[in-house]
C-alpha cells in the first residue's frame, strides 16, 4: 500500500475513499441494472464491463489531473467558463433528448454522449474563484459584480434551467455558499437571488401563454405536486419511480418476518421496477439491498469524504485555491443529498446521480476531474508543507553549527 501511495500525491484518505466508491460502486451497480437490460435490450457482462472500464478511466482521469499544478486552473478559468457556455447553448439546439429534456451532446468521433452542466458546474465553480479573488477589493461596485460574477452565474443557471431545474438550482446553491464564503456583500446576494426569482416567474407566466418556450414546466408542476399532496396515489403507473423507490425503502428494513437489515445483495425485488435504481434512485436500490447499515455507511464515506475536502480547502496557501476545493466539496455533497431526498420523497423527481457511486457514465469522469484538482491542491499543499519543514530544519542545523 506504501508503494502505490508513493506514485499517488495528495491526501491519501481521498484516494481511499474514492477507491472504495468505486468499488462499491462497480458490485452494486451490477445487481441494480436488470431493469437496464430488460428495457434496453442489453446484456449483464455488456453493462458491468462498460461500467467498470469508464470508472477506470476516470480514475487514470483523477491521477493526470491531480499533477496538473492548481495554477494553471486558474490561468484556464475563463477558457473553461466560456467553452462551457458554448456548448450549453449546442446542447439547446443539438442535444439529445434522454427521459423528456435535452441534456447531452455527442462526442465527435466516440460513442459516448455526455451531460454539458457536468462540465459547466465545474467550470463555474472554477471561474467564480478566480474571479471572487481577482474582484475581491470591487465588490462594493455594482457594475463590476455584476458583470464578471452575477451575470456568469445567472447565465449559466439560465442555460441550464430549459432541461435541468435542479441543476440550475445546484449551481445557484453552490455560487452561493461561495459567495458567503469569500464575504461577498448581502445586498448584491439578496439582488441577485431576488432577480433570479422574478426572472423565473417571467418564465412561467410566458410559459403559460407559450407552451413550447419552457416544454418542461408541467414535469415541474407534477412533481411538485406529487411531493407536496398528501392524498395516496393509488395508480401505479402515476409516480412509479417515487412509490417503487418507498417501497424498496420498506423492503430494506428490519421487521418481525425479516430479521436481518437488507434482502441481501442481489436480491433486491423493487429494483426490477425503478427504472433509475442504478442512478437517481440509487439510495433505494442500496437500502433495500443492503439495509439503514449500508446507508449509513455510505452517508458516512460521503460525509469524511467532505470534510477532507473542506480540510483540503481549509489548508491551501492561496484564496483561490480554498474556493475550488470548497465549492468542489459543496457540489458533491448537494447531488448525494438530492439523490437521497429524491428516494425518500422528500423533494419532487429529478436526475442527480450519487457521485462515483451510480451508473453515470461520462458523469462519472467530471467527478473524477474535480477530485483531481482537490487531490492537485492537496498535493501542492504537501510539498510546501515539507518544503517549510525541510527550510526549518536547515536553519536549525545552520544555527547549532
Amino acid at each position: 500500500m506504501n508503494r502505490l501511495f508513493k506514485y499517488l500525491g495528495g491526501d491519501k484518505n481521498i484516494w481511499v475513499l474514492s477507491i472504495i466508491l468505486g468499488l462499491l460502486s462497480i458490485v452494486s451497480v451490477f445487481s441494480f441494472i436488470p431493469i437496464l437490460v430488460k428495457t434496453k435490450g442489453m446484456s449483464y457482462s455488456y453493462l458491468f464491463f462498460k461500467h467498470s472500464i469508464l470508472l477506470i478511466l476516470g480514475f487514470v482521469i483523477m491521477y493526470i489531473i491531480h499533477k496538473v499544478p492548481i495554477k494553471v486552473f486558474s490561468k484556464l478559468s475563463k477558457v473553461l467558463f466560456y467553452l462551457s457556455i458554448i456548448l450549453l447553448v449546442l446542447t439547446m439546439f443539438m442535444g439529445e433528448s434522454i427521459n423528456g429534456a435535452d441534456r447531452w451532446l455527442k462526442i465527435p468521433f466516440l460513442p459516448f454522449s455526455f451531460q454539458t452542466s457536468d462540465f459547466a458546474k465545474l467550470a463555474l465553480i472554477i471561474y467564480l474563484s478566480r474571479q471572487l479573488v481577482k474582484r475581491k477589493n470591487d465588490f462594493h461596485d455594482l457594475s463590476t459584480v455584476f458583470k464578471y460574477i452575477i451575470l456568469p452565474v445567472g447565465l449559466t443557471m439560465f442555460l441550464i434551467l430549459p432541461s435541468n431545474l435542479s441543476t440550475a438550482v445546484l449551481v445557484g446553491v453552490i455560487a452561493l455558499v461561495m459567495m458567503v464564503l469569500a464575504r461577498f456583500p448581502f445586498k448584491w446576494i439578496a439582488l441577485s437571488a431576488g432577480g433570479a426569482i422574478a426572472l423565473f416567474s417571467l418564465l412561467l407566466v410566458i410559459s403559460s401563454a407559450y407552451p413550447e418556450a419552457l416544454p418542461r414546466v408541467d414535469t415541474w408542476r407534477s412533481r411538485l405536486s406529487s411531493v407536496i399532496s398528501d392524498e395516496k396515489i393509488v395508480d401505479p403507473h402515476k409516480n412509479m419511480q417515487v412509490n417503487n423507490a418507498l417501497a424498496a425503502i420498506k423492503n430494506g428494513a428490519i421487521t418481525a418476518s425479516s430479521p436481518t437489515p437488507g434482502k441481501g445483495p442481489g436480491n433486491g425485488v423493487l429494483k426490477h421496477y425503478i427504472p433509475e435504481a442504478y442512478a437517481d434512485f440509487y439510495f433505494a436500490a442500496l437500502i433495500e439491498e443492503g439495509g439503514l447499515p449500508m446507508a449509513i455507511l455510505v452517508i458516512m464515506l460521503y460525509l469524511w469524504l467532505f470534510f477532507r475536502f473542506i480540510k483540503t480547502g481549509l489548508a491551501a496557501n492561496d484564496l483561490f485555491a480554498t474556493y475550488v476545493v470548497i465549492g468542489i466539496g459543496v457540489m458533491m455533497m448537494s447531488q448525494v443529498m438530492v439523490n437521497m431526498m429524491v428516494s425518500t420523497k422528500m423533494m419532487p423527481v429529478t436526475g442527480q446521480n450519487m457521485p462515483l457511486l451510480s451508473m453515470g457514465g461520462t458523469s462519472a469522469w467530471f467527478t473524477c476531474i474535480a477530485f483531481g484538482i482537490v487531490l492537485s491542491v492537496s498535493r501542492n499543499y504537501s510539498k510546501e508543507k515539507k518544503k517549510t519543514e525541510a527550510n526549518t530544519i536547515q536553519e536549525v542545523e545552520n544555527a547549532i553549527a
